[in-house]
C-alpha cells in the first residue's frame, strides 16, 4: 500500500508539472525573458479558465528566506500591473512572456515601487492564475515546483540599460531610440493592438481607440518590458 500510494503521488506531481513549463528551464532572476506556458497538454486541472481565452499572473517574489511572504510582489488592486496571460491557439495553451528582474514591483513593508535592486537574492518566484474580473484564482504556485532556481541579480552590462517610457493618450514618450514591441490591451485582456516599430523618441499607436482604459506592454531589443494603462 505504501508503495502504492508514493507511485500515486510522484505521478501526480509529474502530471502538474507539465501543466505549467517555463522555458529557459531551469530558469532564475538573471535568465532575461521567460516564457511561461499553462494546459499544453490539454490539462486545466491546477485552475479552470472556463473556456475564457484571456487570464492574467499575478506575481511576487520570495527574498527574505520565509516563503509565507512575497517581498516584491504586484499591485493586487491593480490590474494593470499583472502580466497578460492569454490563449494562443498555435501553441495550443496560455502563454506570457516575463521579465521577471526589470518588472516593477511593490516592495513590502511600505508598498513603494521599485524594480528589484542589483544584488538581491531571490530565492522563489511565485504567481497565480487568476481572471481579468478578479473573481476567480489559482492557488499560490511556486516556480520552483517548475525549474524555477535560487539566484542573486547580478548587474547589467551598460549596453542593456532599461528604458523609461510616458504616454498621454495615444503617444508614447520613450528615453532612447530602439525597436519596440507594443502589445495594447483592454481591460478585458483582449489584443486591440500588436506592433514592432522603430522609434525614435516619440510614438503615436496606429489604431483608432474608442474612449476607455487601455493597457500597453513595451519590450525593447533587448528584452526589457515596461507595462503602462494609459486612458484615451
Amino acid at each position: 500500500m505504501r508503495l502504492k500510494l508514493l507511485f500515486f503521488f510522484i505521478i501526480l506531481s509529474i502530471t502538474a508539472h507539465g501543466q505549467i513549463q517555463l522555458n529557459p528551464n531551469p530558469a532564475d532572476i538573471n535568465s532575461g525573458t521567460i516564457t511561461i506556458t499553462y494546459g499544453a497538454q490539454g490539462d486545466y486541472s491546477l485552475f479552470d479558465p472556463m473556456g475564457d481565452p484571456n487570464l492574467l499572473l499575478y506575481t511576487g517574489l520570495e527574498t527574505d528566506g520565509v516563503p509565507s511572504t512575497w517581498d516584491y510582489h504586484d499591485d493586487f488592486s491593480d490590474a494593470s500591473t499583472f502580466v497578460v496571460f492569454n490563449y494562443d491557439a498555435t501553441a495550443g495553451a496560455y502563454v506570457a512572456q516575463i521579465d521577471i528582474a526589470n518588472r516593477i514591483y511593490q516592495e513590502e513593508p511600505n508598498l513603494n515601487l521599485t524594480t528589484i535592486p542589483t544584488g538581491t537574492q531571490v530565492n522563489d518566484w511565485y504567481f497565480l492564475i487568476i481572471t481579468t474580473d478578479l473573481s476567480r484564482q489559482s492557488p499560490d504556485l511556486k516556480g520552483s515546483d517548475y525549474g524555477w532556481q535560487p539566484s542573486t541579480l547580478s548587474e547589467q552590462s551598460p549596453n542593456m540599460a532599461q528604458f523609461d517610457v510616458r504616454v498621454v493618450e495615444d503617444t508614447f514618450y520613450f528615453s532612447r531610440p530602439d525597436t519596440y514591441r507594443l502589445s495594447t490591451y483592454d481591460l478585458t485582456g483582449k489584443l486591440i493592438a500588436d506592433e514592432k516599430v522603430l522609434v525614435g523618441t516619440t510614438y503615436e499607436l496606429k489604431i483608432d481607440l474608442v474612449s476607455g482604459i487601455y493597457v500597453t506592454r513595451i519590450e525593447d531589443s533587448n528584452g526589457f518590458i515596461r507595462t503602462l494603462k494609459h486612458v484615451r
